[in-house]
């Protein structure tokens, strides 16, 4: 069997499998009485900064069908049910975080369908995890909106690969979802991303393979996190000043 059948045969695969679903040991938070309700909103408002997001939505139209944002409050998620969106895609994985319970419980109130996937911010995508999420791009309900926390970094690499991998938009143009427009800071540990699409940008001119065939038989995640600089000074601001997730 030539490698490429074989890669795709791997890649139906996993994608049959369907997504993993990522489960935290401890329940943190639970809106079952009102005394937990009123901390999960607390730690959401402070803790998660929604007080900054309040009066700054992070979010673009990236495609007729699909948009990216930051952590939307239920408030928001009601004004995009009336705009007719139809799927919140979470990109932070389903925890039992506060900002997560709130919004479980307003797609559920709302009938907004709610798709968990988990993306990387500083870290080197994991392949398994591209796959899952090509699934749910092929499957889910339209119009939808993408977020995490900032609408930055994961929202920005999965901006790239849904535009790319499921619109068939060319890989420069997909990438323009990178960019400081977004508040992503490609000199900084997030900058990984741009690196991983950097490396199969060289791969894609040569023409001698596909990007599921690259990512299945040949991608090494260890090998580029370990090849990637980050600048020092922008990675603390990353950190420390934007306390991005």
């Amino acid at each position: 069997m030539g490698a490429t059948a074989k890669a795709c045969r791997n890649l139906q695969a996993r994608l049959d499998a369907g997504p993993s679903k990522e489960i935290s040991p401890v329940p943190k938070f639970d809106l079952t009485t009102p005394e937990r309700r009123k901390a999960a909103e607390r730690d959401y408002w402070w803790n998660d900064h929604a007080f900054l997001r309040a009066r700054f939505q992070n979010k673009y139209q990236i495609s007729p069908r699909m948009w990216r944002s930051n952590q939307p409050s239920p408030e928001q998620l009601a004004d995009w049910k009336a705009q007719g969106i139809k799927t919140i895609v979470n990109l932070r994985g389903d925890t039992d975080a506060s900002f997560t319970v709130l919004e479980k419980e307003a797609c559920e109130k709302l009938g907004l369908n709610l798709v968990f996937l988990h993306s990387e911010s500083r870290g080197a995508p994991y392949a398994e995890r591209l796959i899952e999420a090509k699934k749910a791009f092929d499957t889910m309900e339209y119009p939808a909106v993408m977020h995490c926390k900032s609408g930055a970094d994961r929202a920005g690499t999965m901006s790239v690969f849904y535009l790319y991998q499921i619109e068939g938009v060319p890989l420069a143009e997909a990438r323009k979802q990178l960019s400081f427009k977004y508040l992503h800071i490609s000199a900084a540990k997030t900058g990984i991303l741009d690196f991983f699409w950097d490396e199969w940008a060289k791969i894609e001119a040569t023409g001698r393979i596909d990007f599921w065939t690259w990512l299945t038989t040949e991608y090494d995640r260890d090998d580029l996190k370990a090849r990637y600089k980050p600048q020092a000074a922008w990675s603390w601001i990353v950190d420390n000043i934007l306390k991005r997730e």
